[in-house]
């Protein structure tokens, strides 16, 4: 089986102990013990949703037709770089970045998606839970989030929920959890090695309601 991550410099690792303390490879793992699972990894720090986009397409379309597993975790750049029109109250400039990411994300699903393939796309987790304005990008990037998975009949999983309430045990270097905590280096928006388990928990959480879901339609298709 074949497992495809995408995303930014959460899915890369970075703040992750190590490889293995990435929730990408704790998903991995965790699969590999009912069958054998290859991983491939898509996500550079920095990343937006765009870029992540325009990487695509430089893969080759064979790693689409055997992945059998995609996760997508995207979006949180593309906020953090409007921040300085955000932190000025520019609504508009945040409906169009909400516009952009959607999509982006829509194009990412329709390049990535096969007949055989199982797509979870995650929510966003706030780094700042006690600013009003990292809330409203938050809650708008995640809006976005859910109606793309809804209308591409995508599985939800829900990272910000499992975050939420937990963003001191979860964000490496975490503060007050405000924008005013915001630094160049130790910035706290990474998860730490706890923020990875949690993450990866709650995707495959996700991902065996899933197939237990699918199993039980096919047995009720065979008894009709």
């Amino acid at each position: 089986m074949l497992y495809a991550a995408l995303g930014d410099s959460i899915t890369y690792g970075y703040c992750a102990s190590s490889e293995k303390a990435r929730y990408v490879n704790r998903i991995q793992a965790a699969l590999s013990k009912q069958e054998r699972v290859n991983m491939f990894v898509r996500a550079k720090p920095g990343w937006t949703s765009r870029q992540l986009l325009k990487s695509l397409k430089d893969v080759p379309e064979c790693i689409w037709g055997e992945a059998r597993l995609v996760t997508i975790l995207i979006g949180g750049n593309d906020f953090l770089k409007a921040m300085p029109w955000l932190l000025d109250g520019n609504h508009g400039r945040l409906l169009r970045v909400a516009g952009q990411v959607q999509d982006n994300l829509t194009e990412i699903v329709q390049t990535v998606r096969s007949p055989d393939s199982t797509i979870l796309i995650g929510t966003m987790y706030n780094p700042f839970p006690n600013s009003l304005v990292a809330k409203e990008c938050i809650d708008t990037l995640n809006q976005v989030i859910g109606h793309v998975a809804t209308r591409e009949r995508l599985i939800l999983a829900d990272v910000r929920g499992r975050y939420y309430g937990n963003e001191h045990e979860f964000v490496d270097c975490y503060r007050r959890g405000q924008l005013r905590d915001f630094r160049i280096r130790n910035n706290p928006i990474h998860p730490n090695d706890k923020g990875h388990a949690a993450i990866s928990s709650v995707f495959l959480a996700a991902y065996r309601r899933s197939l237990a879901q699918t199993r039980r339609t096919t047995r009720r298709s065979k008894t009709r």
